[in-house]
């Protein structure tokens, strides 16, 4: 009888450590959590400020299907091979507007973002961000399904110059995104 009573009171304490380290495994997920969640929101509060302190200064270069394709001209920079660029595309039907990171690489007639930026249209509010870089598209030949207003936009880019005859395009100068 004395054994079967060490047995359950062995049981027992083992049954209550048991619970003891769930609930601390618990705690700790959750504290481990909130800290993640801390970092998140401060780093997203990072660069929404990071943002806030860039002005840009878009020129429209084209539309297609309700998508106007802008340029943020302070943003461009052409090379030998290649070509880089701040490109928004502004989806008003969806409050939306997108901003592309781009660099063309002319020897392959290809295009790719490097990072994406998507803003509520009518607030400027930075909503997501991305770093992850897309695949690697074409512009030069529409019977493939690429994306000929892509080589609209790398035209602008490679003739723009910062004079008077591009002020009719410029459509949001030293505009604040938030």
């Amino acid at each position: 009888m004395m054994e079967k009573n060490r047995t359950i009171k062995l049981i027992e304490n083992v049954k209550n450590m048991i619970h003891k380290n769930i609930i601390k495994g618990v705690k700790g997920a959750v504290a481990l959590v909130a800290m993640a969640l801390s970092f998140v929101v401060c780093l997203g509060g990072s660069v929404d400020n990071a943002e806030a302190a860039q002005r840009v200064d878009r020129h429209f270069v084209d539309s297609l299907d309700g998508t106007g394709y802008y340029v943020d001209v302070k943003t461009i920079n052409v090379q030998d091979n290649a070509v880089t660029a701040d490109v928004y595309m502004v989806k008003s039907l969806y409050n939306t507007m997108y901003c592309y990171g781009v660099v063309y690489n002319l020897a392959e007639q290809s295009y790719q973002y490097t990072y994406t930026k998507i803003y509520q249209y009518d607030t400027r509010k930075l909503t997501s961000y991305s770093e992850v870089p897309s695949m690697v598209y074409g512009y030069s030949n529409a019977a493939l399904g690429n994306n000929m207003i892509m080589e609209e936009v790398l035209r602008f880019c490679q003739e723009y110059h910062p004079d008077n005859m591009n002020t009719k395009n410029n459509t949001d100068v030293g505009e604040w995104l938030e």
